[in-house]
C-alpha cells in the first residue's frame, strides 16, 4: 500500500513511513494523478470532494497520531501489512541495514557503544537504530490499530 499525502500533512507522512509504508509528501493542487492500484490520496483540502474518488481519504484531525488513527481505521490495513521502521522518515526509501563499524563516528559515541543494530538510508545517508524512541512508536502503533 502507497500514500501521496498533501504537504500540510507531513507529520502524517512520517507516521506512515514509520509504520513501513511508501508515504510521498507533496503539494496536492486541483489536478491529481490518475488512480493507481493500491495508493491511496490523503489530504485536507474540502476542495477536492468534488472530484469524489474512492482512493481520496480527506482527514479531519489535526494530530499526526490521530491522523495515523483515522488512516488506520479508514483503509483495510491489518498489522501484517505493518513493517515498523523500515523507511527512512525524512526521505521514504527502504532503510538497508549497515554494519556496526562502518557508522562509528557517524552516531554519538554512547549510541556506538550501546547499539548493535544500525540501518542507513541509501538516499540520504542517515543512520538509524533502534533506540529509545522505538517503544513508544510500536506503542502508538498498536493502539492506532485497537481503534
Amino acid at each position: 500500500m502507497k500514500f501521496l499525502v498533501d504537504l500540510p500533512l507531513g507529520g502524517l507522512a512520517k507516521w506512515l513511513r514509520f509504520c513501513g509504508f511508501a508515504a510521498e509528501n507533496r503539494r496536492l493542487g486541483g489536478e491529481l494523478p490518475p488512480p493507481a492500484p493500491e495508493t491511496f490520496i490523503l489530504t485536507r483540502q474540502g476542495t477536492l470532494k468534488r472530484l469524489n474518488r474512492p482512493d481520496l481519504l480527506f482527514i479531519a484531525a489535526s494530530d499526526p497520531e490521530a491522523q495515523l488513527r483515522e488512516v488506520l481505521t479508514a483503509l483495510p490495513i491489518s498489522p501484517r501489512q505493518l513493517q515498523p521502521l523500515s523507511r527512512c522518515s525524512r526521505c521514504n526509501d527502504r532503510l538497508a541495514p549497515i554494519p556496526r563499524e562502518q557508522v562509528q563516528g557517524r552516531v554519538p559515541e554512547h549510541v556506538f557503544h550501546y547499539h548493535e543494530q544500525f540501518f542507513e538510508c541509501p538516499r540520504c545517508r542517515r543512520v538509524f537504530w533502534p533506540g529509545s524512541h522505538l517503544p513508544v512508536i510500536l506503542r502508538t502503533l498498536q493502539e492506532s490499530l485497537k481503534e
